[in-house]
Order: structure tokens, then C-alpha cells, then sequence
């Protein structure tokens, strides 16, 4: 949501005093009993007593249950918006509750991720605590019922959830009943008995109605609560009440329309005017009010109706925002729109206005869609737009622009930009070509102005973005730098961006230094125009930049100091920004080489929380692989699985080349598992040792180099190896230069070079020391372990070598503890002769003959096979050539 949260949506309704309110001890004790459950659904239909019921019950819970409360409304569908609200309603009853969970959505968001932390810190709160979410049927979004589902499934013990709703949720509600996880309260339990509508009527309303008049009142309404305070409403000052209540019938409908006109009929002409222009609203404050109205009463005339029980609910304790009965507020519009249509619109542009001037856009375009004020909708987005999206309000602005009819967007050339902004950030590129047409189609037919250029600027930084995400690098270089042309010096945001952008397409090209420059001006100009966003961002491609120049603990500091940017915003506005995830991601990066692997997966973790949240699916993408990466240190292999299945989802969606990009961390990751799936992405990629490899994907051909090893092909993997060396080294990326490295000296240690092995891993070492490398070496597992003692015993970095020796093998001691696979590559390499004897092995020879074949003696031959078989992790010669084939070794 863009601006702040409506702090009254989360108020627990006042209690009433004890002459407003009528005891119902028999449903206090249901919903107390209910507590040892998961759930209570209190399902009714409209003037129930539902919300009444629950207040109660909340204010007579003490200090030995503390409730949060959340009043729903049809806003709420957007997912960040819906789970934006719960963790604000639990922060008010436990002040350090969920500081690191920001939690929004713009794409269908992976549940499991998102509400892993919230869950998590539930877990950690003491004391029994209730949540309550007030009208629950306005929420019709799978998503959010799915985010709930999952959140009744994994619920903490100490927390109990209540709905009070008007229909039942799509939920396997049978299940909950079978489980004994839920307590139900429906209309037959809530219906007033005859006691409490006598209580009510003589008691509450002051009626003094004779026993036989409260019994016939009762049936013919069915002791539904709103029908007995509207008929109590309309006997007020009556003389003729057994004429009235035998006249009382009908359906729901006919009942309500005839009180409500008996009422509003009472009220002097003043009070209509002002309950009907204000219905529109779901929630009132008087200036709020008098701008609706045209009036300045509206500070007296809400306590007033308040006093006179008019169906308006306080929603704070100092009385300053009320909403109206949701049943009334319905009746009332329904009125408005029979006697005044015409005033309908120019009423939601009033209160569309007062938004707008109080930072609320979200509600300001609400209102603004509902005058059908096209101009004044596309306004409001064309403004804000980017502001939406930075505080991950895609889903919001998405739907905003949706409901404007096609025509009246595709002609006015701001509104297609903002479009044509929703849809690249969502990563919807091939939408974002006709939409950018269209802007250009439309302002063809302008008069040329220094306008038309300024959105045209936003047009080449818009394809600029969608060519960096289809790996696109010198074109996105290219309509970066127009951009930047066209843009006037004035709009320090876009250009930040487009400065930021252009950084990384020169990263991804090859040419570090400039992508440093441009990176370091965009950190400058969106300071200085107080983005802090593209800030934040700019600071995150410096810190890459300086991980592929090995310079890790500069990278840190970036992304430490684009965290305390990000911070500082959130102090302010009170809100985290999304872009904040990309500052994690990058952290984890370091502090997983670093092997401080807790770390690595907490700040992982809080990057893909907050990259969803904001909806841009590259980041998102980073985020993902950074918690895969993260995992499979760990050893958690199925939770790095997961992940990268995740981000193999979101890449696929985007465009080609991400998913290409996608399927080489996959292939990462299943080399690193020891899983024959790399060795067929190898053979699918098309890549070839003979390729000319950019630097932004040499990772692909690293990968290919590995698998290549792992089959015992030397030489190929060697000579592609040199050339990505010698690239890397030319372009400055040191860090890729010492992975590199590693790998060659790999390669000569499995082929038993050790002559060649020691001096390539001594320059490894050297670059890799002042830095602090850990994982590149480590990760290799033990054949890295034997050659790094090696080095030792030759006085190679004897210091560091020990550090890296001790962390190998502290690893190597937790993992078989923790019953975890150590680390690794897919296979230990097989030497020459172990490969000459694996391809004897898929014949008949037995081990005799396979000796004489080789000429070698039969001891020999027999030590080879155990050696294999200890290397493939098999037990029997068919296991082995199966093994074999699937690794292509064969």
C-alpha cells in the first residue's frame, strides 16, 4: 500500500456501557472454551451481533489473553495489504513483534516463504494471544485465503485466530471440525433469546414493551439483532406499538427498507443530508466528513449520532474515526443512489481529494475509480506510480490500471508509461512492447514540448530494463544512455535509475570499470533527489561489482551501508522498502564465502521475504539463489532444492535468458549435491569448450568445466579454463579469476599433476587471502583438502592454509554427525588409468583378463575398482556402469 496504514482498522471496537449492553454469558463461555482450538468462525449473516459479540468478549479478557484486532474491508484482497494489517495488529499488542517482517506481494508470492517468518516470530511471543479478524467475507483473494490455510496449518499453539465473517471460507472447514480444531458460532447461536430481546428492547432502547409484544417482536424477527434495533428505532416516541408490531413482517429486505425509511424519516432533513453523502465512506473522520459534505459540522455531528446509537461505530478511544454499520452503510448508498445519483460522483472525487492530500493514494484512486474520473485516476497513478511500485504496491497499481477502460489509458502518453513500469517491474515484458507503442502512438499526435521529451526519456528507460532482463546487455547500454539524453535534468529519479541500469548492462558486458563509474553517479544523483531506492539499489551494484573484482570486504561495506540507507527510510516513513532485499542478498553473498553460514542464510532469507514482496522478478531471482546457495553450504539439501526450483519458476516467467541463467544455478546445485541431472543440462545447454564465453555467463562454462572434471575430461576442461582465465583476468574480476584457479589446480590434482597443481592453487591463495575466501576452497571437499595439504607440507600460505584445513574438516565432522552429505562435486575425479579400467568394466573381462588387457598386474586392477567404486559411492560393478553412464563417463 502506498503511504501509511489506516492505524484505525486495527482499534478494538470501545465496549459498551452497561445500559448499552446486553450480557451474553453463554456465548462468552463458547468463545472461552474455544481457545484450546486453532479456530473460531463466528459466520453470520449481516446485523448478527457478530462484531458486538467479540468486542465483549475481548474487553473482558484481561491481561491473561491480549487481542489484536484487524477490521477488514475489500482493499485488503491485495495480499501485502491483508498480511501488512495482521502484522500491524500483532505489533499493537506486542511492541517487538515482527521488526524484520515486511510482508507484501505483487505476484503470486510462494506462502511458505513469506509466512515462515511470521509464524516464526508467533512462535516466539508468550502467553496466550488471539487475533481477530473483523468481517473476513470481504476477503475474496486465493491468495490470501491460501497465505491463511497455510498460516491454521502451521499455527503456534499460544495463538488462537477468530473470524467473523458473513459466509464461510473456501477452506476444508470438515477437517478442522473432525480435528476438534474449530469452534463454530452461527445465526441460531447468535439470535437473540427471548430474555436478551426483552433486555434489549426494555432495558437498552427504553421501550417498555409488555411481554407478549417483546415474544411477537422476537418471532418476527427471529431475534436477528439489527431487525430488533431497527424496529426499536422506529417505535421510539410511537404511541401505536401493537399496531406497528403487527404490521412488522416480511422478508429481511422489505423489513429493512421500511425501518430504514421510518428512521431516516425521523431524523431532521439536516441528518439525512449528512448520513446520506457519507455513506460512501468506509470510515469517517469529521474533516474527512466535512470535505464529503461541503460542510464544517462534522466534528459535532458524529459524537451526536454516536450518543443516539445511529448504527455508527467508534473505531479508536478517542472517538475521532468512526464507520457506520456495515448493514446501514449498504441501505444508506442504496438510498443515495435511488433519490441523489447524481451527487454519487462528485461525492467519491471529494473524498478521492482528501486522500490524496492526506498521503493516502491507495484510497484516493479507490474513490477516484469510483467517480469514474478517468482524468483524475490517471493522474493520480501517473504521479505516483513509482512510488507504488518501490513500496511493493505492483498488485494495487496493476488492478488500478485494469480498471480503466483500454482506450482511455492507451491515449494518454504518462498513464502508458506508468503501465508500461507495473508490467516490466512485474516482469511481464512481452506486454510492455505494445503499452510503450502505445505512449509513442499517442504523443505523435501532441505538439512536440519539452513534455513529450521527458516521456519519451521514460519510454527509453523503460526498454532499457526489459532489454537488461532478456540478457540483452549492449542494447539495455544503449537505450540507457538515451535515456539519459532525453530526460530532463530535473527528474533525478529516473535518471538515477537509468544510471544504475546502465552500470549493470556495462557489468554484464565486461567492462567493470565504466559500470563502476555510472554506479557511483547514480548513488550520487538519487541522494541527492532523496530516492533512496535507486540509492539502495546503485549501492548493491557496487557491491556485486566488487565480488567479481574480489574484493569482498569493500562489498560488505556497500551493502552494510545500503542497509543503513534502507533503514533510515523505514525510521522515517515507518515503512521497510522492498528494495532492501537486494542489500541482503548481496550480504549473504559475502558472508557465505566468508563461511559464517548462520548469517548468510538469515540475511538470504530476508532478501527473498523482501523481494517478493516487491514484485521484480530479477531480484527476486537473486534472492533465491542466494538462500540455494546458502542452504547447500549448510547442507540443507532439500531446502536449496526448493529454492531453486522457486527461482527456476520466477526466471522462466521473465524471459529466455533468465531461465537459462536459472538452469545453470541449477546445474550448480545438483553438481554440488552429486546429482547426474547436471551432467544432462551439460549436454542439452548447447555450450560448447570452444565457445567464446562473455563474462556474464562465464558461470555457465565454470559449470561446464566442473562437469568435465568430475568425467575425467582434462583436457578440454583445462583448455577451456585458460581462456575464461585470461578473460577474467583481462576484465579485472579477480574473484572470478580465483574460482578459476581453483578449478585448474583441481584438475591437475586429479590427474595426479601435482608438479602443476601447487603453483596455480599458491596464486589462488595469494588473491584469496587478504579477502578472506573461504567456500571457494572448502566447497571442493576433500580431493581439496589432500592438495591443500600438500601446499602445507611445502610452506605454501601455512596460515591460511590451517584455517581453511580446520574449516574443511570442522564441516566435514558436523555434516557426518548431522547425517549430511560432505562436501563436494558431483564425483571425486577418476584418474586416466581409473577411467581405462571403468570402461573395462562394461565388458565381460573379469579382473584377470582386464589386468592383461592393461597389462598391469591383478592387485592393481583390484585396487582401481575399489577406488571406483568408493568414488562413484557404489557397491557392485552394475551399479558402477550405471553410474558411469548417467555422468557420461562412459
Amino acid at each position: 500500500m502506498s503511504g501509511p496504514l489506516l492505524r484505525t482498522k486495527l482499534y478494538l471496537p470501545g465496549p459498551r456501557s452497561a445500559a448499552q449492553l446486553v450480557p451474553r454469558p453463554r456465548l462468552i463461555e463458547r468463545l472461552n472454551d474455544g481457545l484450546d482450538g486453532k479456530l473460531t468462525l463466528v459466520s453470520a449473516p449481516a446485523g448478527f451481533g457478530k462484531t458486538t459479540l467479540l468486542s465483549e468478549w475481548a474487553a473482558g479478557c484481561g491481561p491473561r489473553t491480549r487481542v489484536a484486532w484487524v477490521s477488514l474491508d475489500k482493499g485488503d484482497n491485495d495480499p501485502s495489504r491483508f498480511w501488512a494489517y495482521v502484522v500491524a495488529a500483532l505489533q499493537s499488542v506486542c511492541e517487538d513483534f515482527g521488526e524484520g517482517i515486511h510482508v507484501s506481494q505483487s505476484r503470486p508470492p510462494p506462502i511458505e516463504t513469506i509466512l515462515s517468518g511470521l509464524i516464526n516470530e508467533m512462535v516466539g511471543i508468550s502467553g496466550p494471544f488471539a487475533l481477530v479478524l473483523d468481517d473476513f467475507h470481504m476477503i475474496t483473494a486465493p491468495q490470501v485465503h491460501a497465505g491463511f490455510s497455510f498460516l491454521l496449518d502451521n499455527l503456534p499453539p499460544s495463538l488462537h485466530l477468530f473470524l467473523s465473517t458473513r459466509a464461510d471460507p473456501p477452506w476444508p472447514l470438515a477437517r478442522l471440525r473432525a480435528r476438534g480444531e474449530m469452534t463454530e458460532l452461527r445465526a441460531d447461536d447468535l439470535r437473540f433469546s427471548h430474555q436478551e430481546a426483552a433486555t434489549f428492547l426494555n432495558g437498552v432502547m427504553g421501550l417498555h414493551l409488555s411481554p407478549e409484544n417483546v415474544a411477537e417482536l422476537e418471532a418476527r424477527t427471529e431475534g436477528w439483532v439489527a431487525g430488533l434495533q431497527l424496529a426499536a428505532l422506529s417505535m421510539q416516541g410511537r404511541e401505536d406499538i401493537d399496531t406497528f408490531i403487527k404490521a412488522f413482517g416480511g422478508s429481511h429486505r422489505f423489513i429493512l427498507d421500511y425501518l430504514v425509511e421510518e428512521v431516516l424519516d425521523r431524523q431532521s432533513s439536516d441528518i439525512q443530508e449528512f448520513l446520506l453523502k457519507t455513506s460512501i465512506l468506509d470510515r469517517m473522520t469529521s474533516s474527512l466528513c466535512d470535505a464529503v459534505t461541503d460542510r464544517d459540522d462534522g466534528q459535532a455531528i458524529l459524537p451526536r449520532l454516536d450518543q443516539a446509537n445511529l448504527f455508527i461505530v467508534p473505531l479508536d478511544d478517542e472517538r475521532r474515526w468512526y464507520r457506520y454499520h456495515h448493514l446501514f452503510a449498504d441501505l444508506l448508498r442504496s438510498r443515495l443512489e435511488q433519490t441523489q445519483p447524481e451527487q454519487v460522483p462528485a461525492l467519491h472525487r471529494q473524498a478521492s481529494k482528501w486522500y490524496e492530500q492526506n498521503g493516502l493514494i491507495y484510497e484516493a484512486v479507490t474513490h477516484a475509480l469510483a467517480a469514474g474520473d478517468a482524468e483524475r485516476v490517471g493522474r493520480l497513478i501517473a504521479g505516483n506510480a513509482l512510488t507504488m511500485i518501490y513500496h511493493g504496491q505492483l498488485t494495487t497499481l496493476l488492478r488500478c490500471l485494469e480498471a480503466l477502460p483500454d482506450d482511455i489509458v492507451r491515449s494518454r502518453p504518462w498513464l502508458c508509461v506508468a503501465y508500461a513500469w507495473a508490467l516490466a517491474y512485474a516482469g511481464q515484458l512481452d506486454a510492455v512492447k505494445p503499452v510503450l507503442q502505445a505512449a509513442e502512438t499517442a504523443l505523435a499526435g501532441l505538439e512536440a514540448t519539452g513534455e513529450n521529451r521527458h516521456v519519451t526519456g521514460h519510454v527509453a528507460a523503460i526498454r532499457a530494463y526489459s532489454a537488461d532482463l532478456r540478457g540483452e546487455y549492449s542494447h539495455a547500454a544503449e537505450l540507457a544512455r538515451e535515456a539519459l539524453e532525453r530526460l530532463p535534468d530535473e527528474d533525478l529519479m529516473i535518471r538515477g535509475f537509468a544510471l544504475s541500469l546502465l552500470g549493470t548492462a556495462l557489468r554484464d558486458s565486461g567492462d567493470l570499470v565504466a559500470a563502476t563509474l555510472a554506479s557511483t553517479e547514480a548513488v550520487t544523483i538519487s541522494l541527492a533527489a532523496g530516492d533512496v531506492r535507486v540509492a539502495v539499489t546503485a549501492l548493491c551494484e557496487l557491491a556485486i561489482l566488487l565480488i567479481w573484482q574480489g574484493q569482498l570486504r569493500r562489498a560488505a561495506t556497500h551493502s552494510r551501508d545500503a542497509l543503513q540507507l534502507a533503514d533510515g527510510f523505514a525510521g522515517q516513513s515507518g515503512q521497510q522498502l522492498p528494495a532492501t532485499g537486494l542489500a541482503y542478498a548481496r550480504l549473504s553473498s559475502v558472508l557465505r564465502e566468508w563461511n559464517d553460514l548462520e548469517a548468510a542464510t538469515h540475511y538470504a532469507r530476508k532478501a527473498v521475504e523482501l523481494c517478493e514482496q516487491w514484485g521484480q522478478a530479477d531480484i527476486s531471482i537473486v534472492g533465491y539463489s542466494c538462500l540455494a546457495r546458502a542452504l547447500q553450504a549448510t547442507g540443507d539439501s532439500d531446502g536449496a532444492l526448493n529454492a531453486i526450483q522457486r527461482m527456476r519458476q520466477i526466471a522462466s516467467a521473465v524471459s529466455p535468458y533468465y531461465g537459462a541463467l536459472a538452469a545453470v544455478w541449477e546445474a550448480q546445485l545438483q553438481l554440488a549435491q552429486g546429482d547426474t541431472a547436471a551432467a544432462r543440462w551439460a549436454r542439452e545447454s548447447g555450450l560448447s569448450v570452444d565457445d567464446e564465453a562473455n563474462l556474464d555467463v562465464e558461470s555457465a562454462y565454470r559449470t561446464i568445466a566442473r562437469i568435465l572434471i568430475a568425467q575425467g575430461e582434462f583436457d578440454p576442461a583445462l583448455r577451456l579454463l585458460a581462456r575464461l582465465l585470461k578473460a577474467s583476468e583481462t576484465a579485472g574480476a579477480i574473484g572470478y579469476a580465483i574460482e578459476i584457479q581453483v578449478l585448474q589446480a583441481m584438475a591437475h590434482h586429479a590427474r595426479g599433476e601435482g608438479d602443476k597443481a601447487l603453483p596455480i592453487l599458491e596464486r589462488a591463495l595469494s588473491l584469496a587471502e587478504p579477502e578472506g575466501y573461504v567456500r571457494t576452497f572448502i566447497d571442493e571437499g576433500e580431493p581439496m583438502g589432500q592438495l591443500l595439504r600438500q601446499a602445507a607440507a611445502r610452506g605454501i600460505a601455512v596460515g591460511y592454509v590451517g584455517k581453511l584445513l580446520a574449516a574443511l574438516e570442522q564441516e566435514t565432522e558436523d555434516r557426518h554427525r548431522l547425517g549430511r552429505a560432505v562436501p563436494g562435486s558431483m564425483v571425486e575425479p577418476l584418474s586416466e588409468r581409473e577411467l581405462e579400467v571403468l570402461r573395462l568394466l562394461t565388458t565381460h573381462l573379469s579382473s584377470t583378463e582386464i589386468a592383461r588387457e592393461l597389462i598391469i598386474s591383478v592387485n592393481t586392477v583390484r585396487s582401481h575398482i575399489k577406488s571406483i567404486y568408493s568414488k562413484l559411492d557404489v557397491h557392485s560393478r552394475e551399479d558402477a556402469v550405471q553410474r558411469a553412464e548417467k555422468l557420461d563417463l562412459l
